[in-house]
């Protein structure tokens, strides 16, 4: 073999493992490449995928927050009394020691209606007799918002006097109530004749029992 074929022969070695040098560089360039890609593709994911966890944990701590304040004003509401059983007894109870604290005249009398649904306000507003809760057995009683209606009397009271026992009933009395109707008559030199109604709302957070008949004290014995 001449010098010649032995430099061509180095050569094409040289040529193949130069090639081959190439290729694999060129694919160790194109797999870096790749991977590269492939991981800001999946970098970019994760960003996003945090970015939504990082949502939705604001948005559940909000609703979290929100519901504990609708818990809170809803406890507040149920220790007033307008949601929850309807403290009737102790409506009554507490009007006639409103009427001792004020000094007022034993001449209190009241009469605490049957309750009834608050779509029958209108009804009454008209002059229709408003249809009562069911108290029938095996009826099923009204579970949604109702209204009782309190009318209370007294005589030989003044304007400034029954002021004075409405706001201590109502800073009293364990239930939200408006004064719906109220009339002064038959004035005298001892004072006047007054008839309120005083109508409480109350919503039963479960199935109340059937409502009683209307409870009418024509005149509570002091204590």
């Amino acid at each position: 073999m001449s010098d010649r074929q032995t430099v061509l022969q180095l050569a094409q070695r040289s040529l193949v493992v130069l090639a081959l040098a190439v290729a694999l560089g060129l694919a160790l360039f194109l797999g870096s490449r790749f991977f590269k890609d492939r991981m800001r593709d999946e970098l970019a994911q994760a960003q996003q995928a945090q970015s939504a966890n990082q949502a939705s944990l604001a948005q559940k701590q909000t609703d979290l927050a929100n519901l504990q304040a609708e818990i809170s004003r809803f406890a507040v509401l149920r220790q007033q009394g307008l949601v929850g059983k309807a403290e009737r007894e102790t409506w009554a109870e507490q009007l006639v020691a409103s009427r001792q604290r004020s000094g007022l005249p034993d001449t209190l009398t009241y009469t605490l209606h049957a309750p009834k649904p608050i779509a029958a306000q209108a009804g009454s507003a008209t002059g229709a007799e408003p249809a009562p809760v069911a108290d029938a057995p095996g009826e099923a009683a009204a579970s949604g918002p109702q209204f009782h209606d309190l009318d209370i009397e007294l005589s030989n009271i003044h304007e400034e006097e029954l002021l004075a026992l409405l706001q201590d009933y109502q800073a009293q009395a364990k239930g939200r109530f408006r004064v719906n109707a109220c009339a002064l008559s038959a004035r005298t030199e001892t004072g006047l004749s007054a008839r309120c109604t005083l109508r409480f709302f109350t919503l039963p957070d479960v199935s109340p029992s059937p409502a009683a008949d209307a409870t009418t004290n024509p005149k509570p014995s002091p204590p």
